[in-house]
């Protein structure tokens, strides 16, 4: 019986183990979007972004 007690806590770490990694990884990826919104990073309109070699408005043809 004591096996069974063993392997349940085993795979209930494991679970909890991967659900926080998880967990983190959102919290770092949704802080670096967030702060890149702020600085006007990622934005819908053109030529609003702070690299303005990738904008495709203006410029001879």
């Amino acid at each position: 019986m004591t096996v069974v007690y063993v392997m349940g806590a085993v795979v209930l770490g494991a679970v909890v183990l991967g659900l926080t990694m998880i967990w983190l990884l959102g919290a770092t990826l949704g802080r670096r979007v967030r702060a890149g919104r702020l600085s006007g990073r990622y934005t819908s309109r053109p030529g609003n972004s702070s690299d303005n070699g990738s904008s495709s408005s203006g410029g001879a043809v």
